[in-house]
């Protein structure tokens, strides 16, 4: 992060910029050219959430998938950060009971719904968050999963040296093209290790989601994690969810996913692009407002798409009246 990043969005106040986001932005194909760019792309980001499309590939790769009959929710699931609603919750408690497990095998944590809207609902009837609330449960099922199709343990596999783990890091590193050997090293939210690297190759390793040259085994998990996320966009996010809705209304042209601290993906399969975008000081609503206007800006929504999520692209500003007072919109640094 850097203060020379563009300004990628703009919060206005009738015509004045009251404030300002600065973030950078990668658009690479899928042989790795970058083909624009905005800001310090080389500069070091945790990828955080918006890896997921990358760390559910070893579940397919591995056959887990294939052996306990995982169909698209469940590999939706796998690259969610969920809403935590009932039909969430259901499908991860279901998919663990499919497998022989129970949510106390999840090792996520407990925490409540990232959407305000559930948590307020289940406070209001009292009831209990467990471990499948969590908005990464389901990558911690396709983890268990993968760690019982390969005979290993499931007690402590979100630790750094399981094998669940070191397969992940391994399917990052070719992804990507970056050795994460020295790379520094956190811990996510939900307890697994995160890697920082350049902002350019999270583009990358997306962008690799749509080639035809991974071998035959990782072209065809990195479709099946394409066609799940087009298929059941409520999965990945959820109802009202930025992800969700983009993925709705671009039926399948235009896939996303948001992480933690204004780290935003998107893969363009008909193009074989791939998009990272990282919004300096993480406010999610900068984070959402910067891929709308990355997306409107490089023309891939069409009419209908546009029309649809016009307000993720340039969201009003209300006062409690109900009066548009302003707007938050693509920043003066966000130039086409």
């Amino acid at each position: 992060m850097t203060s020379s990043n563009p300004v990628l969005v703009e919060v206005t106040r009738a015509g004045f910029v009251e404030s300002r986001h600065r973030g950078a932005c990668a658009v690479v194909d899928a042989d790795g050219k970058l083909l624009q760019s905005w800001g310090d792309v080389d500069a070091l980001v945790y990828p955080r959430s918006a890896l997921k499309p990358l760390q559910a590939l070893p579940l397919i790769e591995s056959g887990a998938a294939d052996r306990f009959g995982l169909g698209d929710e469940e590999i939706a699931l796998a690259c969610a950060s969920h809403n935590s609603e009932p039909f969430h919750v259901e499908r991860v408690t279901a998919w663990l009971h499919r497998i022989g497990l129970t949510v106390d095998d999840l090792e996520c944590g407990l925490c409540e719904s990232i959407s305000l809207d559930v948590t307020k609902s289940m406070n209001r009837t009292h009831e209990t968050f467990t471990r499948a609330h969590n908005n990464c449960s389901g990558k911690h099922a396709g983890f268990l999963t993968t760690a019982l199709h390969m005979g290993e343990a499931t007690q402590g596999y979100i630790g750094p040296d399981h094998p669940v783990q070191r397969r992940v890091t391994q399917v990052v590193e070719e992804m990507t093209g970056v050795s994460l050997s020295t790379a520094p090293c956190g811990t996510d939210g939900c307890g697994i290790p995160v890697f920082a690297f350049p902002l350019h190759a999270l583009a990358r390793g997306m962008a690799r989601m749509m080639s035809d040259d991974l071998g035959d085994v990782r072209t065809a998990a990195a479709r099946r994690v394409r066609a799940a996320m087009a298929a059941c966009p409520q999965c990945v996010a959820g109802t009202k969810r930025f992800d969700t809705r983009v993925m709705n209304a671009c039926s399948g042209e235009v896939l996303v996913k948001g992480g933690a601290e204004g780290v935003h993906i998107a893969m363009i399969p008909e193009r074989g692009l791939g998009i990272a975008r990282k919004v300096d000081d993480g406010a999610i609503r900068a984070s959402e407002q910067a891929m709308g206007g990355v997306l409107d800006g490089l023309g891939l929504l069409n009419d209908t798409a546009r029309e649809q999520i016009s307000d993720l692209i340039e969201m009003p500003i209300l006062s409690t009246l109900g009066e548009r007072v302003g707007e938050i919109r693509k920043g003066s640094g966000l130039v086409f």
